[in-house]
């Protein structure tokens, strides 16, 4: 499965139509045409992200080491990622 966040074929599934991403360090979910993207937090916990632009963004950080935080999640329930 290639990664719809990053493009590298390095993924591996996690569940049923569920895959995780060694690349960006996402999981995402492929239901029919939907996707869905997941940023597992510190403490295990699968977190939905808004869409793939605040999933690219979430890759982006992971990967920059980036301390300051970015609200990326859906509507009243957004918070701060560190």
């Amino acid at each position: 499965m290639i990664c719809p966040v990053c493009g590298s074929n390095n993924t591996g599934k996690v569940g049923s139509d569920e895959y995780y991403c060694a690349n960006c360090l996402l999981e995402f979910s492929k239901s029919g045409r939907k996707t869905q993207y997941f940023y597992i937090d510190e403490e295990g916990s699968s977190v939905l992200l808004k869409n793939k632009t605040a999933a690219k963004k979430m890759a982006a950080m992971i990967q920059s080491d980036q301390t300051e935080g970015t609200s990326i999640l859906k509507g009243k329930h957004a918070f701060k990622v560190y």
